[in-house]
């Protein structure tokens, strides 16, 4: 899957809209992965498909007053992101992966979700 790395704005209903660092990170949508599937004649071959998720993968700015541990709670939540062309993903279901370490002010998340779609 190609990653998208022009975010302008990430938000989920819990928290609101995320302190984003000026290089937000990468958004890979969902989609299929296909692996080539020989067979004994060219003719024979095809491929598997197999599912894979949405991944957010941001950089975080954690600003005084920005409660980390709300940031960790995310989970079964439905996280909107925005890019820069005006185009709108919705990634459902959607779970912080890892806990979000408080490291001199920045951070990384990571949000998965097992399906998104463009909505906008």
């Amino acid at each position: 899957m190609a990653q998208i790395n022009n975010i302008r704005t990430v938000s989920a209903p819990s928290v609101g809209k995320l302190p984003l660092a000026d290089k937000p990170g990468t958004f890979t949508p969902s989609g299929k992965k296909r692996e080539h599937k020989p067979g004994r004649l060219a003719s024979d071959g095809g491929y598997t498909e197999s599912e894979v998720a949405a991944k957010l993968e941001l950089n975080l700015n954690l600003l005084p007053g920005v409660n980390a541990q709300l940031l960790n709670n995310i989970k079964d939540e439905d996280v909107t992101v925005r890019l820069a062309d005006g185009s709108v993903h919705l990634m459902s279901l959607a779970f912080v992966s890892e806990p979000v370490p408080v490291d001199g002010g920045d951070s990384k998340m990571t949000i998965m979700s097992n399906t998104s779609e463009k909505i906008a």
